[in-house]
């Protein structure tokens, strides 16, 4: 069983004892550091750390005042507090830039209709830059700025939004986020003039997986990959985003360390996940197809131990992953939320595109499917709970044992052909798979 009070120690080590763990940090290094302790601690085999480089980004300074517009001009700014700089965005001039601002609604083609050169917009949809066609529209607006709203948490704080680097090919534009009630506020009091001023610079940076495996006994060349990621967020210390991943992870090593199983059980800690699975991909990448053949299954959590909140498990694979999952959960009265589906924001991902079928366990509380601390200074230890987070990593221990165990394996290495589509189209759209990090313009 998983013990509360291990998790407790660990949660300390993660989030107190090193703390923020941004892409590409000394925090992200110790994290890893820390893990590949635990994995050998653990007398894991095939411990080690896998690095690679990746494009980095960082933004010393990031301000946005707004004036009243039309009868009002000449009052004095006000300073949006909430306001934060959009990952890899590019920076203003020194003195920054300025305009009326443009309510561009969610971003559709008629809401750039209207006369935009010149302007600063705004857009709700935190995600919205990657969608290639409203990434042109952008482009050949003539806007001098960007403002965008992360709708998966509308509250009045300051949210730090992740990005991809592939995500800004071609688009010059400075971009930041504030939170949705600023939004509010600004949409009601226009028209207004805005004043951004945003440092900004990429980078080639490295980073790590980590990782560690039981060998199977009788089917070692079948593998199940059990992962999470031990970056964050800037701004928080990230302990449901991802330290439960992490957590869950460590703690299935200690559970199955003294088993070992027919088959074999890899874990992985994955670097730069807020990046869009950076870490992952290139993992995956870095696998012969072989390799890849020879995993049959991810099982991958990303915030799962949020006090408030209600577990979610989407199957990407067949029917009969799902059945198993289904009768797992409900065999220990396991209150979550099943559904068949691709979710292309985290690490099991990029195994998807390669034919890999993924268990993804989330716990959610708003509609949007976000949890309500999401990437804000929320995401700390107050607001996680040991007991939700050791009750799943039960449930999926009992779920794993009967997959490694099993004569033979007890669902098909596969897709099914409709989420299979939807998986091809994301690899495609979100990914732009296949994708390199010698790709990216550091002259941007």
């Amino acid at each position: 069983r998983a013990s509360s009070s291990r998790l407790r120690r660990h949660w300390q080590g993660l989030c107190h004892d090193i703390g923020h763990r941004t892409a590409g940090s000394r925090g992200e290094q110790r994290a890893a550091d820390y893990i590949e302790a635990q994995l050998r601690r653990l007398r894991l085999e095939h411990v080690h750390q896998e690095t690679f480089e990746f494009p980095n980004w960082s933004s010393s300074r990031c301000r946005l005042t707004v004036a009243p517009g039309g009868r009002g001009r000449g009052a004095r700014p006000r300073s949006i507090r909430t306001v934060r700089a959009g990952v890899y965005s590019s920076a203003t001039p020194p003195r920054g830039v300025r305009g009326p601002l443009a309510y561009l609604e969610t971003g559709r083609e008629v809401d750039f209709t209207q006369p935009l050169k010149g302007r600063i917009g705004l857009i709700v949809g935190g995600l919205a830059i990657a969608d290639d066609r409203l990434r042109a529209l952008i482009v050949a607006s003539g806007l001098k700025a960007m403002l965008m709203v992360d709708t998966r948490a509308p509250f009045d704080w300051a949210l730090t939004a992740g990005a991809a680097p592939h995500w800004v090919d071609g688009l010059h534009v400075p971009m930041a986020g504030l939170s949705f009630n600023d939004a509010i506020g600004l949409v009601e009091q226009m028209p207004l003039r805005a004043h951004l001023t945003l440092d900004a610079r990429s980078f080639p940076a490295t980073s790590q997986n980590v990782m560690g495996e039981i060998v199977g006994r009788t089917h070692p060349d079948e593998v199940i990959l059990v992962s999470g990621h031990h970056d964050c967020v800037e701004e928080n210390v990230g302990a449901d985003d991802n330290g439960s991943g992490v957590l869950y992870m460590l703690e299935l090593a200690r559970i199955f360390s003294a088993r070992r199983p027919p088959r074999t059980i890899r874990f992985i800690s994955y670097g730069t996940e807020e990046r869009l699975s950076i870490g992952a991909y290139l993992h995956m990448r870095g696998l012969s197809r072989r390799e890849q053949r020879r995993i049959v299954l991810c099982v991958n959590p990303d915030s799962i131990s949020s006090a408030v909140g209600c577990d979610q498990v989407r199957i990407t694979g067949t029917e009969p992953l799902a059945r198993l999952v289904e009768r797992t959960w409900g065999r220990r009265n396991h209150p979550v939320r099943i559904t068949r589906a691709i979710h292309p924001y985290s690490d099991h991902f990029p195994f998807n595109i390669v034919g890999v079928p993924s268990i993804s366990l989330g716990r959610t509380v708003l509609a949007s499917g976000g949890c309500w601390q999401l990437h804000s200074v929320h995401d700390n230890t107050d607001h996680v709970s040991a007991a939700v987070l050791a009750r799943t990593i039960d449930t999926s221990a009992d779920l794993i044992d009967r997959i490694a165990n099993a004569r033979a394996l007890p669902f098909p290495r596969s897709i099914a052909p409709g989420l299979k589509r939807e998986v091809d189209a994301a690899g495609r759209q979100i990914y732009r798979h296949p994708w390199s990090p010698g790709d990216f313009d550091y002259d941007r």
